[in-house]
């Protein structure tokens, strides 16, 4: 066995995976040990279909945080493993990813010791351009990207920062989740960033609104009671950038005011924020 592969261990989470996401999980077993934490309403696999990965059914929606930290917890189970990689269901990577982005944590770290978590560049899979940050662009020619906060498909964090900071905070559900553990990664005195050695195809939401040079990525409307609870939540932590909380702020405002007129779904997306701020005001 590959000693570099041997120190991985694979984070997939499931939801209502169709046919190609339960065969990229089936590749990938064949070469790493891991998990997948599936949050259907029922099984979607079997056991058996996976080679070195244990299956594990919900039976119901647990949310991102809750699933990645069962996922975590058998990670840790697993003696030999150094660096946890987290997949989204529908990343497609090639057989080797984790082992790359893996090495590429091991070379860095040499440089960076208190590095937490590597993660990719974000590829926007409809424009083939990396997704950048309008307030914090990265125009470096540098390998190696600080970043405050990054999401978690396709990084790879190191069983240290694990045992140090922790895992997810399972009440938040989804949105946020992952800069949330980054906040915290970073107050005790841990790095987290990006390479440009790697990258990746995403898609950040299901659309996008255009206003000018500002892109605002729209997601199902659901997932905006999270987003604006998350946030609620998020305002009275003092690991939370304040910068952050000022522009998250100002963003969500605007979407109040405008998402009824400009969005499809508008509406119950306006619906789902409201619930969200009422029941993250009462926590």
């Amino acid at each position: 066995m590959n000693t570099v592969s041997s120190n991985i261990f694979i984070v997939m989470v499931f939801y209502n995976p169709i046919e190609e996401d339960i065969k990229h999980a089936q590749m990938l077993s064949e070469r790493y040990d891991g998990v997948v934490v599936d949050n259907s309403s029922s099984p979607s696999c079997e056991s058996s279909m996976f080679s070195r990965f244990k299956y594990i059914a919900s039976n119901e929606n647990l949310g991102i945080a809750e699933a990645q930290n069962k996922g975590i917890a058998e990670a840790l189970k697993n003696n030999n493993t150094q660096f946890v990689v987290f997949i989204d269901q529908d990343s497609r990577l090639a057989p080797d990813y984790p082992e790359k982005i893996a090495e590429e944590f091991a070379d860095i770290s040499k440089t960076h010791m208190k590095l937490a978590l590597l993660g990719p560049t974000i590829i926007n899979k409809e424009t083939n351009e990396a997704y950048q940050s309008v307030f914090h662009p990265d125009n470096s020619n540098e390998r190696f990207t600080h970043r405050r906060e990054i999401i978690s498909s396709g990084s790879c964090m190191s069983r240290e920062a694990i045992e140090k900071v922790g895992v997810n905070n399972s009440r938040m559900f989804i949105d946020y989740v992952d800069f949330d553990w980054c906040w915290r990664a970073n107050a005790m005195g841990y790095e987290c960033g990006t390479t440009k050695a790697l990258s990746i195809n995403h898609k950040v939401g299901r659309g996008e609104l255009h206003f000018g040079k500002i892109n605002v990525s729209i997601s199902a409307p659901f997932r905006y009671y999270y987003q604006y609870r998350n946030y609620q939540w998020l305002l009275r932590r003092s690991y939370v950038p304040g910068d952050w909380k000022l522009r998250m702020g100002i963003k969500q405002t605007l979407r109040f005011c405008y998402f009824p007129f400009l969005v499809k779904d508008g509406c119950k997306c306006w619906k789902y924020m409201a619930k969200g701020i009422w029941d993250g005001v009462r926590n």
